[in-house]
């Protein structure tokens, strides 16, 4: 019964039928209460751990926690990198025209 933060990725029960969801909101951290999405799209929210679920939470949910399975590490695209010296110009630029320095 592990605290997950976004990103992690859990083995979710929803109508009997387990599958892999990704944490997409962590609702209320006392009572470990996490919104998910499955890798269909499907968002489940309020879901918790099995072991938390008391009976008459057990009645009403149709989906669980089973197990934590890991972290989605974020991707990162970098396009192009930028160089300093560009960054600079451009900020010069700026500055520039702020003053009221630029003319066309």
């Amino acid at each position: 019964m592990k605290h997950l933060k976004i990103g992690d990725i859990v083995v979710a029960v929803f109508l009997g039928t387990p599958s892999e969801c990704e944490v997409i909101e962590v609702t209320d951290k006392k009572q470990r209460l996490y919104k998910l999405r499955m890798k269909s799209g499907t968002i489940l929210p309020g879901v918790t751990w099995f072991k938390n679920l008391d009976t008459k939470q057990k009645k009403t949910k149709p989906w669980h926690i089973l197990k934590y399975v890991g972290y989605k590490e974020p991707k990162v695209i970098e396009k192009d990198s930028i160089q300093k010296s560009d960054l600079d110009k451009q900020i010069q630029k700026q500055k520039n025209f702020i003053r009221g320095e630029i003319k066309k």
